[in-house]
């Protein structure tokens, strides 16, 4: 069961990372005489939604991948107070960062959102560029395959697995909302011991090549909870692998996670789908777990035809 747990290697992270954007967190030095840095300020960034829909604004961006006219100045932890020696007219470029897999060492830029440019900004030496609220806001690519279940409809996208002694359903009591509305309830109370689900429906064929592929995932728990993939080959009914890509532990707060598919996928390249799974055993000493879940997304970029 839940084989290949946490299995990404120092090596793959690694790997990983260098596909992305290296990472840096210092003062870019530009040639030049100039000793007395410009300052830029960024306190935070928002993700927003195109008017009208009804997506969830939940985000964790903690990251501002910062570019100075296409050269990179660094990644910082938001707010920041950024020193750059640099002074006159330049465009700054900033990307958000999110902290992949909920890890404070693997902080990356998440490709799914867009980039905030701000162009024609003026840094004067020893003074401070403070960026407004308002023009730190960033949206979800357009180019992109979602897969969402938000829990507000009472036919839901995931189904029992054969050997789970319990399931997923929605929960109407205000007490378990997030946002203000109906989220996913799973509860393993004494008579039980295990529950594990699965996407329902078709299978997903996902992106590779470390193309990124992310699981979201708003979530509060008791007890420990396990999230991978089932591993398809060509024609199968039953999955030939079952590969669990991280373990989240009990909070007694809603949080967000960014969780990386993209090495155990390519880990399987020659699977022609995937559904996704999540699962628990009761933990030692846990009486009854009570597991919440809303607005869990898989996101990656349209699969090549």
């Amino acid at each position: 069961m839940f084989q290949k747990f946490l299995s990404v290697s120092v090596v793959k992270i690694f790997f990983f990372l260098l596909i992305f954007t290296p990472l840096l967190f210092s003062c870019n030095k530009f040639e030049g005489e100039q000793t007395i840095p410009s300052y830029i300020q960024i306190d935070k960034i928002t993700l927003f939604v195109t008017p009208g829909s009804d997506d969830t604004l939940s985000s964790k961006i903690t990251d501002a991948w910062v570019y100075l006219d296409e050269e990179l100045i660094g990644a910082f932890e938001l707010p920041a107070k950024i020193p750059i020696l640099k002074k006159g007219k330049h465009n700054i470029s900033i990307y958000p960062g999110i902290k992949m897999n909920g890890i404070t060492g693997t902080r990356v830029i998440y490709e799914f959102y867009k980039k905030i440019n701000i162009t024609d900004s003026i840094l004067v030496e020893g003074e401070v560029l403070k960026i407004n609220s308002k023009d730190t806001k960033t949206y979800y690519k357009e180019n992109l395959t979602i897969w969402e279940e938000n829990f507000e409809s009472s036919t839901l996208k995931f189904q029992k697995r054969g050997n789970s002694d319990t399931t997923i359903l929605q929960t109407l009591n205000p007490a378990n909302f997030f946002e203000g509305t109906p989220t996913g309830i799973v509860t393993i109370d004494p008579a039980h011991t295990f529950f594990e689900i699965e996407t329902k429906g078709e299978n997903f064929i996902l992106p590779k090549s470390a193309s990124p592929v992310f699981l979201e995932m708003n979530y509060k728990t008791n007890n420990t909870i396990y999230i991978g993939l089932l591993v398809y080959q060509s024609s199968q009914t039953i999955p030939s692998a079952q590969v669990s890509t991280i373990a989240l532990k009990p909070t007694t707060e809603w949080k967000k996670i960014y969780i990386n598919f993209t090495p155990d996928i390519n880990d399987y390249y020659s699977a022609s789908s995937f559904k996704v799974f999540i699962g628990a055993y009761k933990d030692e000493g846990v009486s009854t777990a009570e597991i919440l879940f809303d607005n869990i997304k898989l996101v990656h970029f349209p699969v090549s035809k």
